[in-house]
């Protein structure tokens, strides 16, 4: 009887808000979207969607200190492996700005057409894919030569493809599919679809751990965390987190993973291992969209798009 009530009080203490130390840099752009981190975590890279912009923020001095034109509503980017370049999805532009981060300048536009949405980049460096609503029923991913910065393929995608991660072993790209509720996984040399797992509704973000054995998608209307199993391809579980999930990142050292629950005003935080199945949970702000964790694995990176600005919290 003692242990059964040690269990139900830590599970009580895990579902309580705790308030993390948080900072806040105001005046992120117009309506900030989504963000991508250097290697190095000094600087933060976040799309402004409002005034078309992309926009680097000094973690270490809190402060603003670049911006450049990018194109029309951008939204999901990702940042090279050496951290030259940014990759930056336009939706209305129907482009994939390439921006030279030493100049900080547009080197190409990369047209696609449609509305693009997010951007993951291969592991080997040489591949972009990017998922594009489309201007119909039919989205697509794109997969992008980033040498010559050419559309090598689109492959069908069905209705709402979303986030994206690629796998950093094999190469595999796999999408979160809204319409059906889905993470369908692509084969990019084969420019296939080899499978689709049932995940929760209204999947929107997606998350791959370092070694590449699992996914997390986030399901913004049933409220849950699904968790995939790469090598059988197959959901292990999904457990409840906050209201509206979004955001979700994994840590550096592939141990934990972190969920923002846009409706919640929370971060939900759970062990990759899935050795606990009851999320702790940490306040922050309202509005909050996409989250990062730096290289400490304990720093987390957080995009309020409600007040304009940039959250740097600090967890456990």
């Amino acid at each position: 009887m003692k242990k059964i009530l040690t269990l139900m009080i830590a599970a009580l203490a895990l579902s309580i808000p705790a308030a993390a130390k948080t900072y806040r840099i105001k005046k992120v752009g117009d309506f900030p979207e989504f963000l991508a981190l250097s290697p190095d975590g000094r600087t933060a890279y976040v799309t402004s969607f409002g005034t078309g912009e992309l926009i680097a923020v000094d973690l270490g001095r809190r402060v603003v200190t670049r911006r450049v034109v990018v194109g029309s509503a951008p939204l999901g980017l990702a940042v090279t492996a050496d951290g030259k370049s940014a990759y930056v999805a336009c939706r209305d532009s129907g482009t994939v700005a390439v921006v030279e981060l030493g100049s900080f300048r547009v080197e190409a536009n990369i047209v696609v057409g449609g509305a693009p949405n997010a951007v993951a980049l291969g592991a080997k460096g040489y591949r972009a894919y990017v998922t594009n609503f489309g201007r119909t029923r039919e989205g697509v991913l794109h997969i992008v030569d980033t040498r010559d910065r050419s559309v090598l393929a689109s492959v069908k995608m069905g209705l709402s493809p979303i986030a994206l991660a690629v796998s950093p072993v094999d190469e595999m790209v796999y999408v979160a599919n809204g319409g059906s509720n889905e993470l369908w996984v692509v084969a990019p040399e084969r420019q296939t679809v080899v499978a689709k797992v049932a995940v929760g509704e209204a999947p929107d973000g997606v998350a791959m751990t370092p070694d590449g054995s699992r996914v997390f998608v986030t399901n913004s209307r049933s409220n849950d965390l699904t968790v995939v199993d790469t090598k059988s391809r197959s959901a292990l579980v999904s457990v409840p987190v906050g209201k509206s999930p979004f955001g979700v990142d994994v840590s550096p050292d592939g141990k934990r993973v972190f969920v923002v629950n846009t409706g919640a005003k929370t971060v939900s935080i759970l062990p990759v291992d899935l050795s606990l199945l009851t999320a702790k949970t940490v306040q922050i702000d309202k509005g909050c969209i996409d989250i990062k964790v730096m290289p400490n694995n304990r720093t987390l990176v957080i995009v309020s798009e409600q007040s304009h600005s940039l959250l740097i919290a600090e967890v456990p």
